[in-house]
């Protein structure tokens, strides 16, 4: 009879267990251009971070998972505090052409995303541009 409640509990703090955190975030390119995203935690500011974090390139008609390192911590713990992520989408051609400095002040970006992670979840997680 023990092992019938060790297995119930067991059970019970399995499925009541806060969703796996390994689960990325998944960009789909519905362009027909290379598109780069990039990330940050800036609001109230709108424009790209002063300092550049991690780009990810993503070919057109496909798609890239994303796990927690875009922006260089751990992304849970802040949207576990209520912060929202930023994504901003570029095009790859200006990356390739512009510094970041020059993209930042003109805000060279053709998408921008934010999410809490409320809104994470009510899209599962995945993100389909444009």
């Amino acid at each position: 009879m023990k092992e019938v409640g060790l297995f119930f509990s067991l059970i019970l703090l399995l499925t009541a267990c806060p969703m796996d955190r390994e689960r990325g975030l998944v960009v789909k390119n519905n362009s027909n251009q290379v598109i780069v995203v990039t990330g940050g935690y800036i609001l109230p500011d709108t424009l790209l971070p002063k300092n550049l974090n991690k780009l990810i390139n993503i070919n057109p008609n496909d798609k890239h998972s994303i796990y927690g390192g875009l922006v260089g911590d751990s992304w849970w713990e802040k949207l576990d505090r209520g912060e929202k992520l930023t994504l901003f989408v570029l095009s790859k051609d200006s990356i390739d052409k512009y510094s970041w400095d020059y993209l930042r002040e003109n805000n060279v970006i053709i998408k921008r995303y934010e999410f809490n992670w409320e809104e994470l979840d009510m899209i599962k997680w995945h993100i389909t541009y444009p």
